[in-house]
């Protein structure tokens, strides 16, 4: 590593998690130097990459341009030994602009995994995916892992266009890959974001989150460049890993909006938000039974949950005059304004927009049913379920994860290079089809294969993409528009996930329903 010169590509390198990468990159010896793009429409850089461009402005190349057109990425490729693909369009950037999102997101890294191809020469490709592939995840399947099925949520188009990238980077045949799904991030532009939209209200207040935090995550990507150069990474590429904070970093998404307002303005969450505000369902985060696998290559944890909390009291110290004024003035001129955006529901409730109502309530009834009420609201933090009493604790302890977890359908305790054709066939069957290439000789995980799904499609994909991915057939399974209930009614493998928070009734739903994005679905049709 010390004599030779090493050039890492970087995209979203304005972002949250990009931006600390590039921070961490620069840490690394002088021999190494980044080539990072900068989105062109991005009219304000942060300030944290503005210092980290200067101050290092001999060993980082920034130029402006956009992923979403090939030449660029050809010029961003040219000379580099690693890609980290960073770049996306976020909630809640992504919930009001489908169209940019589908650029950013999938063609953005299909035109940069299509480069690499081309370039001739082995490149390294460092994809980062989200933990949001996963869907919403309810009780009792709070525990996650690599090969769970793949569900995005009704209306997210973020999750929609980072399933397809991800399925398009894994088949791509790239010599040397490896994608990171990425948990929800602690990260410094948390209050700006979400102080200014409706997305405020989509943390569910049971969903499960393991957070990880911006820093962090720089850590990782400096980490994995740092030691593959040193040889230091045997058995970690062509793989797929989740990115969590792991025990210090998991709670509910209540135990995350109450410690924050605790730690910043010294009152729970309660005194400033209804159990009627927020979604119950149609979000995503998951605790990740596997996310030490990660950090045992990588070795990139330095800061919990609570620290993070802890930094931000001492950074924002103005939030202490929160403690002299009355909880019912901030919650209506900070948290009841932001009503008005589209993105909350209590526009969709008040401007009938059923289909949202629909997806992230269960329907009108549903969301009546919820109330204003915090001593009738079942926090399982609290020990409450829909279903009784539980043992959150209990839940939470890792070691009594193993039977929480979802069944993927074939023998896990085999190594995926010892699987056989009929190992295959059983998975298949799981998701209501059937593996169609019987001659499959073992050890070929990424070689693709043949399969036919429940509706007579047939496609190719490596057994890799379908029993780690947690994917299946792209034709029914990748929503255009989304239909999970329909795969859920005759396949066991999305049933397991589906039916945790809907009901038999809702198997024939589709989404958007007529009230919402008729012209933009027609497109995707």
């Amino acid at each position: 590593m010390k004599n030779k010169s090493v050039t890492v590509a970087l995209t979203g390198t304005t972002g949250a998690m990009g931006g600390e990468v590039l921070y961490s990159l620069m840490q690394l010896p002088s021999n190494v130097n980044v080539k990072c793009i900068v989105y062109e429409a991005e009219k304000k850089i942060p300030r944290f990459v503005k210092k980290t461009l200067k101050k290092y402005s001999e060993r980082i190349y920034a130029f402006r341009g956009d992923i979403a057109r090939y030449e660029d990425c050809e010029k961003l490729i040219e000379g580099a030994d690693y890609v980290i693909n960073c770049a996306s369009l976020i909630p809640p950037k992504s919930d009001h602009d489908p169209e940019t999102t589908y650029l950013s997101n999938f063609i953005g890294t299909k035109n940069i995994v299509d480069t690499i191809k081309a370039c001739g020469r082995e490149v390294a490709y460092v994809h980062i995916a989200t933990v949001a592939l996963y869907g919403h995840r309810a009780e009792p399947h709070l525990w996650g892992r690599v090969g769970d099925p793949i569900i995005s949520s009704d209306y997210d188009y973020y999750s929609l266009y980072k399933l397809k990238a991800e399925r398009y980077a894994l088949e791509s045949g790239i010599e040397k890959f490896v994608s990171l799904r990425q948990t929800a991030v602690l990260h410094k532009y948390m209050f700006a974001n979400n102080l200014k939209d409706g997305l405020m209200f989509h943390t569910s207040w049971n969903c499960a989150l393991e957070w990880v935090t911006d820093r962090d995550s720089g850590v990782l990507c400096k980490n994995l460049v740092e030691k593959d150069l040193n040889g230091e990474l045997d058995g970690f590429w062509n793989k797929i890993y989740n990115i969590g904070g792991g025990e210090n970093c998991r709670v509910t998404g209540f135990e995350t909006l109450d410690y924050c307002f605790k730690t910043l303005m010294g009152k729970s969450a309660k005194k400033y938000f209804k159990p009627d505000w927020n979604i119950p369902r149609n979000f995503h985060g998951v605790w990740f039974y596997d996310s030490d696998e990660l950090e045992n290559y990588l070795g990139f944890r330095g800061e919990s949950f609570e620290s993070f909390w802890s930094e931000m009291h001492k950074k924002y110290p103005y939030f202490k005059l929160a403690k002299v004024v009355p909880p019912a003035l901030i919650s209506k001129f900070a948290f009841k304004r932001l009503f008005k955006n589209t993105n909350s529901p209590a526009y969709w409730l008040k401007h009938c927009k059923a289909g949202r109502v629909k997806a992230f309530f269960g329907g009108t009834e549903a969301y009546k049913r919820i109330g204003g009420d915090w001593e009738k609201f079942p926090l399982l933090c609290e020990g409450k379920s829909k279903n009784g009493e539980i043992d959150y604790s209990a839940i939470k302890n890792s070691a009594n994860a193993e039977k929480y977890l979802l069944n993927h359908g074939y023998d896990e305790s085999k190594p995926l290079e010892s699987l056989e054709y009929s190992d295959l066939d059983k998975a298949a069957a799981f998701r209501g089809g059937k593996c169609l290439t019987s001659d499959y000789s073992a050890g070929n995980i990424y070689k693709k294969a043949e399969w036919q799904c429940r509706e007579g499609h047939t496609f190719s994909s490596s057994p890799y993409t379908i029993l780690k991915g947690g994917y299946w057939c792209p034709h029914c399974c990748e929503p255009k528009p989304w239909r999970y209930g329909a795969l859920a009614k005759d396949i066991p493998f999305y049933a397991q996930v589906y039916f945790d928070s809907h009901t038999e009734d809702e198997v024939d739903d589709v989404y958007p329903m007529p009230d919402d994005d008729e012209e933009f679905i027609k497109k995707l049709r």
